[in-house]
């Protein structure tokens, strides 16, 4: 086996533009590097690099390898940019007055979460934020907290004080956002005056593009105050079937409790939001999600009624890339695994193109990606590869991470010499801590049809951490939930389900992106706002449009 690490060459004008795909003989310089799997770190050393494995394959019909056991309306604050003009004007401590901390708490006001949230809309006291940091529901199903507080500031330098409540209004699984709206002030704090932020045009953001980062601290922090960081953008991230860049990347770092927070460029627009994939209070924040993703979602908000009220979808959450395990008491995560025909490397790290997971027969490469959280510096990160599910030792390969909570690894596989990479499925599984947090497949030529199916059907109140129920279905101020087991999921790409009550249908979830991987245990739900009633329920869950099947739930 040898590596190969990419000379890095750069052309800023073509990150943000879709090149065409490479023609399967073409051949990027390479500069050797025999070394083992380890981090590329550039920058202030949290942003992963890849370096490309290459090696014989073990032909995939062997003997199978055993698997081990919107515009803002009121006041706004932001860029007074003239002809010209490209130097900041907006003062960090004019942006930081609507810049709010984001507190779900309990009736006694203990804190539940602690995150950052941003004014959108200051006439209808609209705050964008990260819905994983006011998600309602515990990872049993049960509610996470009884009210969220915002915190101000209004005095540079000093903590943020508790001025006001708000409800979750509107939010969106897919891109991870939430709308809050303020719905009154507490301890004798004026009526809601914050200013609104001003939106970036966020096509203009390339690689090198001047952010700034506002944030709080997580759980654990002496102070609580608003940080103020400066950074600059340094790549992008996306994933198959996505019409546009899902990420900005970064090589600033910043607390657990920044989920949520504004990121401006230098004039003082809003170009994103910083984001966790799941809440996790022992990973750093490292990614942005760009501020185009939240226009229709700012949108609905602005368009929504007086008292309306959205359910959001109550499932397993967190189950990361491609297996159905929530974040563990280690605090560890893996993302999906997403893989690409190519690649641009610029001095910043690597940027994937061409995304997808089937890939035609001949192709000389396979680019792939994930994000880390949560792993301590030292431990040992295995990646295990399979062709066909034989293992191919000579492509896999385990490094120790230096990259702090929070990173992105990017590689290649390839193999020289060859007509391209052997068709058939390659599957990688990330292993951390002697145990799998993530799993990925792509397919070389074509990939044959599965049907997912499910099996195990039962209906309890609250799940428990092996994803089965830990209490039974009851009527009042509670949720239902169905759980069941699933397989041949691999291929899935949404889930959905339809909720009734004595044949009467009640609730339906949006689709919700799937990323529980092939086989495991899963389960969805309800959390009626009125309470649940006694009587016949059933859950018709749905996958990519057709039934799995139907959970039948008797409420006493």
């Amino acid at each position: 086996m040898h590596r190969n690490c990419l000379n890095p060459a750069l052309d800023p004008a073509r990150w943000w533009k879709k090149p065409q795909p490479r023609g399967y003989g073409a051949v990027m310089r390479l500069l050797r590097a025999p070394r083992a799997l380890s981090p590329l770190v550039l920058l202030i050393a949290f942003l992963l690099g890849g370096c490309d494995r290459a090696a014989g394959i073990i032909p995939g019909g062997g003997k199978a390898t055993p698997s081990p056991t919107a515009s803002a309306g009121g006041i706004t604050v932001g860029p007074r940019v003239g002809p010209g003009q490209t130097t900041a004007d907006a003062a960090d401590a004019d942006l930081a007055r609507a810049v709010v901390q984001v507190i779900p708490a309990n009736d006694d006001g203990k804190a539940v979460r602690l995150g950052t949230g941003v004014v959108v809309d200051s006439a209808r006291r609209l705050v964008l934020t990260s819905y994983p940091v006011v998600r309602p529901y515990r990872t049993d199903g049960g509610p996470a907290y009884t009210r969220i507080r915002l915190a101000t500031n209004r005095e540079a330098g000093r903590a943020p004080k508790v001025e006001y409540e708000a409800e979750l209004l509107v939010s969106d699984q897919v891109s991870g956002l939430a709308i809050l709206k303020v719905v009154r002030p507490v301890d004798g704090a004026p009526n809601f005056d914050l200013p609104a932020v001003v939106p970036a045009d966020t096509t203009a953001v390339t690689p090198g593009t001047v952010i700034r980062l506002f944030g709080h601290p997580g759980e654990g922090a002496a102070q609580a105050t608003l940080t103020a960081v400066r950074a600059a953008v340094t790549g992008q991230r996306s994933e198959a079937g996505a019409t546009s860049r899902l990420w900005f990347k970064t090589a600033a770092r910043m607390p657990s409790g920044a989920a949520g927070g504004p990121v401006f460029n230098q004039a003082g627009a809003l170009i994103g939001i910083m984001l966790q994939e799941a809440y996790n209070p022992k990973a750093q924040v490292g990614q942005v999600r760009p501020y185009d993703r939240a226009a229709s979602l700012i949108d609905q908000a602005q368009k929504a009624t007086e008292g309306f009220k959205q359910i959001p979808p109550l499932y397993l959450e967190g189950t990361g890339g491609g297996v159905a395990r929530p974040i563990g008491a280690d605090g560890i995560r893996v993302g999906k695994i997403s893989f690409a025909l190519s690649a641009i490397d610029t001095p910043a790290g690597r940027d994937l193109f061409d995304y997808d997971q089937i890939f035609k027969t001949g192709v000389p490469a396979l680019y792939y990606e994930y994000s880390v959280e949560g792993v301590p510096d030292g431990t040992v990160v295995e990646e295990r590869w399979f062709l066909d599910d034989v293992r191919q030792d000579s492509v896999s390969s385990s490094m120790a991470w230096k990259s702090g909570t929070f990173g992105i690894v990017n590689d290649r596989i390839t193999v020289p010499g060859t007509g391209g990479l052997p068709p058939g499925r390659w599957r990688v599984e990330v292993w951390i801590g002697k145990e799998m947090r993530a799993r990925g497949a792509a397919y070389v030529g074509s990939r044959p049809a599965l049907t997912p199916a499910a099996k195990n059907f039962s209906g309890g109140s609250l799940a428990g951490p092996d994803g089965t129920p830990s209490a039974a279905p009851q009527s009042g101020p509670s949720q239902v939930l169905g759980f069941f087991d699933y397989s041949s999921m691999e291929g899935a790409s949404l889930i959905q389900w339809i909720a009734f009550r004595n044949n009467q249908r009640v609730y339906q979830s949006p689709p919700i992106p799937w990323s529980g991987g092939d086989s495991g245990k899963f389960w969805i739900g309800i959390r009626p706002l009125d309470g649940v009633a006694a009587g016949a329920w059933e859950f018709e869950v749905r996958v990519d449009g057709k039934i799995l099947g139907v959970i039948p739930v008797k409420v006493p």
